[in-house]
Formats: C-alpha cells, sequence, structure tokens
C-alpha cells in the first residue's frame, strides 16, 4: 500500500459520509457522494457541510500528496442546492505550489453537471507528520 492510500484509508471522513474517491492524479483529485437522508438539513435540501466535506476531503488528499500540510484558509460559496438522492462530484485542482503555501481551487457538481459551489483553499506545510511518515515507510518498502 502506498503512502496515499494509506492517507485516504485513515479519513475517517470519507468512509462516515460514503465517499468514493475516484481520481487522483498530479495536482488534481476528484471525489464524490451520494445524498442521504440524513444529510439533510430542515429545508430537506443537502447541508453545506456535505457538500464542504466532499471538496476539503478532495483538497485534503491533493495537498497531501505533494507534502504534509494543513488547510488555513478556505472561501466557499454554494449556488445552488443539492437533493436527496443526488450523486455530489467535487474535483480540486492546484493551481500554486510554494515551499511553504499551496493554493487550490474547487467546485461540486450534482450528477447532471450543474454547479453547486465553488471556492479556493490554502494549505500551509507542515513539519513532518502523519503523511511524511506515512510517504518514508512506503517509500522504505
Amino acid at each position: 500500500m502506498d503512502a496515499m492510500d494509506a492517507f485516504i484509508r485513515d479519513d475517517r471522513m470519507i468512509e462516515h459520509f460514503g465517499m468514493q474517491v475516484e481520481a487522483v492524479e498530479d495536482g488534481y483529485v476528484r471525489v464524490a457522494a451520494t445524498v442521504r437522508e440524513d444529510f439533510l438539513n430542515s429545508h430537506g435540501v443537502a447541508h453545506g457541510a456535505l457538500i464542504f466535506a466532499i471538496i476539503d476531503v478532495a483538497f485534503a488528499i491533493v495537498v497531501n500528496a505533494v507534502v504534509d500540510a494543513m488547510g488555513v484558509q478556505w472561501s466557499f460559496n454554494i449556488l445552488r442546492a443539492a437533493k436527496p438522492g443526488d450523486r455530489v462530484t467535487g474535483e480540486c485542482r492546484l493551481i500554486h505550489r510554494g515551499s511553504r503555501l499551496q493554493v487550490v481551487e474547487y467546485e461540486a457538481r450534482d450528477q447532471a453537471g450543474a454547479l453547486l459551489a465553488k471556492g479556493q483553499a490554502t494549505a500551509m506545510s507542515v513539519k513532518s507528520g502523519a503523511a511524511d511518515s506515512q510517504r518514508r515507510r512506503a517509500s522504505e518498502g
């Protein structure tokens, strides 16, 4: 098992929300989940926290594939609601890879391709931690 597989396996939100990591490429990740009844807010649509969780998981995978990092800033706009049974797909693209900061753009769409949310986030490299340790273990064999 490589380090990114371990990182994804150890992210408890993925299992808790029933997310599927559909694509992991250099600087790009796609994650999806289906809106369940227990994800609805009092208006009967997907809670914004679900939409954010999907794109935040994609963000975490993108930045931690490069270096052990923690999110320090998020900007997130919900443009339309997702309904029960909708398949929400979050995509995250790395747009800046600096020595200390990484910046991403992300968006969420429903199964018809309608844009649900869009945003940007920043991560800061941190001292050696879980992701770095996993990468070292994976490279050692």
